[in-house]
Parts: C-alpha cells; sequence; structure tokens
C-alpha cells in the first residue's frame, strides 16, 4: 500500500471508527451510526465468544462517562486520546458484564479527567467532587456490580490530596486513579509527593491511566499526523511513567502504594530488561534491585490478551500481579468478546492462572474496600434502602 493510500485509511478509521490495538494486533471496529453490522463486518476477525461455565471477573479497568460530564466534554471539543466520547449508561455496562462474566467493575474516569483546558482550579476541585459523588451513587444505586476509583485533580496537588482524602475515607473509593502525566507533569515528579504521602499512608491502590503525550505533535502537513494517540502513545505514556516512578524512587520511598499500570503496562514487560539495565545505570542501583521494583507493579489486561501480547506480560510480570481490564466503553463490546476470547482460549496458562487473573488476585489487592462494600450491600439487601438510608451510606 502507498503511504498516501495508507494515510487515508488511518483518517478514514479516525474518523468512522476505533482502531483497537489488542496487544499487538489491530481491529477496526465501528462506532459510527451508518457502520455495517459488528458480525456481518468482522465475523471471521476473531474467535466467536464463548463464556467457559463457571468464569467470574473482577474488571479493574473500565470507565464510566456521566451524561454531564460527556456534555462539558463535548462543549469543550474534548476527546479521549483521539477516541471519540461513546455514550454510557450504568445499565450498558451491566449488559457487557453479564456478558463476559463479570461480577464487579471497578469503574474510573478516563483521559481527559477533572482538569480540563481553559478550566481555573476551583472549576477542576468541583468537577472532580461532582465525578466523585456520582461513582459513589453507582456504588451504592447498583449492589455488587460497581466500585469506583477516585479521580483527582494533579497537576493541581493541594486540591488533589484532599480530594483523595475526601473520596477514599469518606465516600470508601477503591483507589484512586492517576493519569501517567497532567499537563506533562509525569507521575515521579517531586511536586507530587504530598499525594503520595497521603496514598502511602491508606496503603492505597493506584490505577495509572494513561494521556495524551506532552510531546510536540507532528505538523499537520506531515502526512502521518492523524494516527490517532490511543493506537501507540497511550502505551509509551504509561511506559514513561513507570520509568519515572522507579527513576525517581517514588516506588521506593512510598512502598506500600500498590500500582496498577493500564495496558498490560504499555511496553514494559516486553522492554523490561532493557529499562531495568538502563534505570540501573542511572540511578546507580543494583541492577537485581531495579528489576524487583519493575515487577512489583501491577499491571491490566485491558486490550493486551493477544496471542503475541500474553507471553511477554506473563513471564515477566508475578502471576500474582495480573487482573482483568475491558476497557469499556472506549473498546466496544466486539473487541471486548475479541480480546476476552484470547485471554479465555490462551495454551499458555493453566485455567487455574487464569482464574488468578480474572478474580482471585483483585480480590485481594482490594479486600479492604470490598469487603466493606460487600458488607453495605448485604446489609441494604436485607433492609431494601430507602432514600434516607442511601444517603447514610
Amino acid at each position: 500500500m502507498a503511504l498516501g493510500e495508507g494515510i487515508g485509511a488511518w483518517r478514514h478509521a479516525a474518523a468512522h471508527g476505533v482502531l483497537l490495538v489488542v496487544g499487538l494486533a489491530c481491529l477496526v471496529i465501528p462506532f459510527a451510526a451508518s457502520a455495517p453490522s459488528e458480525q456481518a463486518t468482522y465475523g471471521a476477525a476473531g474467535p466467536a465468544f464463548v463464556l467457559p461455565p463457571g468464569t467470574k471477573r473482577i474488571d479493574t479497568h473500565t470507565h464510566f462517562i456521566p451524561e454531564f460530564y460527556a456534555e462539558i466534554l463535548k462543549s469543550k471539543g474534548l476527546d479521549s486520546g483521539g477516541r471519540a466520547i461513546p455514550k454510557w449508561t450504568p445499565e450498558s455496562h451491566i449488559e457487557l458484564m453479564d456478558t463476559i462474566g463479570v461480577e464487579t467493575a471497578i469503574i474510573s474516569i478516563s483521559t481527559p479527567g477533572a482538569r480540563l483546558p481553559g478550566d481555573d482550579m476551583e472549576a477542576g476541585r468541583k468537577l472532580a467532587r461532582e465525578l466523585n459523588e456520582y461513582g459513589h451513587k453507582v456504588t451504592v444505586e447498583y449492589p455488587g456490580r460497581f466500585q469506583f476509583w477516585a479521580t483527582v485533580t494533579l497537576p493541581d496537588v493541594e486540591g488533589s490530596v484532599q480530594e483523595a482524602i475526601y473520596a477514599l475515607d469518606t465516600l470508601k473509593a477503591a483507589g484512586v486513579v492517576l493519569l501517567a502525566n497532567s499537563e506533562g507533569e509525569y507521575l515521579g515528579s517531586k511536586k507530587f509527593d504530598p499525594l503520595m504521602e497521603v496514598l502511602n499512608e491508606r496503603h492505597a491502590v493506584v490505577f495509572v491511566h494513561p494521556n495524551s503525550v506532552p510531546f510536540a505533535k507532528v505538523p499537520d502537513h506531515i502526512e502521518d499526523s492523524m494516527v490517532p494517540e490511543f493506537v501507540m502513545d497511550f502505551l509509551l505514556d504509561t511506559t514513561r511513567a513507570c520509568a519515572n516512578l522507579i527513576f525517581k524512587n517514588v516506588t521506593g520511598r512510598y512502598p506500600n502504594i500498590r500500582f496498577i499500570l493500564s495496558h498490560s503496562g504499555g511496553f514494559m514487560p516486553f522492554a523490561a530488561y532493557r529499562m531495568g539495565g538502563a534505570l540501573s545505570f542511572l540511578t546507580k542501583e543494583n541492577a537485581m534491585k531495579t528489576m524487583g521494583l519493575l515487577k512489583s507493579f501491577y499491571v491490566d489486561t485491558a486490550l493486551s490478551s493477544s496471542p503475541s501480547a500474553l507471553p511477554s506480560t506473563t513471564q515477566f510480570v508475578p502471576h500474582s500481579h495480573i487482573t482483568f481490564g475491558s476497557d469499556f466503553p472506549f473498546a466496544p463490546t466486539f473487541g471486548i468478546k475479541i480480546a476476552t476470547s484470547q485471554l479465555d482460549q490462551y495454551q499458555g496458562l493453566p485455567s487455574e492462572t487464569k482464574h488468578l487473573f480474572n478474580y482471585d488476585n483483585a480480590n485481594s489487592l482490594f479486600d479492604k474496600s470490598l469487603s466493606h462494600w460487600r458488607t453495605v450491600w448485604k446489609a441494604a439487601a436485607a433492609a431494601p434502602a430507602t432514600e434516607e438510608n442511601h444517603d447514610e451510606l
């Protein structure tokens, strides 16, 4: 294919569909209203989805998009790393969960987060509070089906500290979602230390989600400038955050924080020995210690369960540190079925190990918040909640 034809195809995909990266395999998934049916277009694109008997999952990488938030993004002309903002409801989410065997989804706000271009500090703090209270509301109203990751306001550190304390202590969030970089400032920055101290004190789980990379954009006159960021740049953003957390010794100084890296850690598992060797040289640390820090990260399987991605992930990342992720609704249902089938049908792991990924690891990692909410949900089931009872939760 000639360069011009290839770029034309990318532009068409950006305008009319999602380029879904499943590990190193790429699928173009339509979402335009005029697109052909999924099965008609992709009947042979991947395995038919059959839920293995007895499968249950906790989804640690999945998103919520309240209508008020979608309207704000639309009014500002914002997308999510080149992906148009999809429609979301709790009901559509539960339908997907039931299809692929998800018991509980831990929902988060994706990029661009709460600190939006053109907004002042107070607007970002107000939006983060509204998003977190909405996440709490969904957790209460759909017992057993949802928990939520708290949204904060980095690079506004003071606001982030206040919101993390409120969300974790009062709203009982499962953890905190942090973008890999916030306005160009990567996780690991010493500016963020006050937030890390709060998270470390609470033994918090942190979900690292990619953002738009803060590098200069390719000029529009160069023909490859239309490749959406979520196709490749997201993986770089997560990997750079991982490296910076080690380089700035955040993982060493705040050992109680458990970090989950999106999309199998970007390309960290594939490049781990190169990264570990180089970071050891730069930090003058023992190479084995640095490799241990890389292995201390958790990763999720969102869009990263292809036959080319799983071997790298499962050979480097401890099997106790891998959790299931779907990336709904930014990944559409058909693509999620393909990615989930790839995990379920992968021949390189026994079913017991897949159960760790699907359920046990997350169940253990979120033991504190799950125990709290299971008690709340059980009490609510025993005594049907009134509006007053909901307020008390």
